[in-house]
């Protein structure tokens, strides 16, 4: 029987505060450990911060082989609150959607851009305020400082790429 089709994922509820916790007492025991992230934009100001937050705050997505590890050790875990149980065994959720969200929620999947942009070419923001929104770059100059139109609102704005703001879209 293959190893790994027998592994289970389930839900922890974990304590405020313990994220780091639960996690390094949960793998020392064993247990694989799944807590999704995500980046958003928040404006602050005159600014845009970029922050990574929990996709599911106080939820961690832990898994076993219940045939090597019993799952009532993960409510004994120092930072664990409890195990989501449904008929007092523990709600399993399929191994599919866990490597949707794994695939989902890549943080800095495109850390830096591969190719150089030029005249004319196009571009698809895809997080930051302006997500799914389509530019056409206008020029990029000597210190690699991006100029873009940005099709808006029935109109066109001139902008000029901050260096948070350029790891934040794909050429279209």
């Amino acid at each position: 029987m293959n190893q790994s089709l027998d592994k289970k994922w389930c839900v922890a509820q974990i304590k405020p505060n313990s994220y780091h916790s639960a996690i390094q007492n949960l793998e020392r025991q064993g247990f694989q450990t799944f807590l999704p992230k995500m980046e958003i934009t928040q404006r602050q100001e005159n600014k845009f911060l970029v922050k990574n937050v929990y996709v599911f705050p106080g939820y961690m997505f832990v898994c076993f082989d219940p045939h090597v590890i019993t799952w009532t050790k993960i409510n004994s875990t120092y930072g664990v609150s409890k195990i989501l149980t449904y008929r007092n065994k523990p709600a399993e959720i399929s191994s599919d959607l866990i490597l949707e969200l794994k695939n989902r929620y890549k943080i800095n999947s495109n850390p830096t851009q591969k190719e150089k942009l030029q005249k004319g070419d196009s571009i698809k923001f895809f997080m930051g305020p302006f997500t799914d929104l389509i530019a056409k770059v206008e020029s990029v100059d000597e210190k690699n400082r991006i100029w873009i139109l940005l099709e808006a609102m029935g109109g066109y704005q001139r902008l000029k790429l901050q260096n948070v703001e350029k790891n934040q879209y794909n050429k279209f």
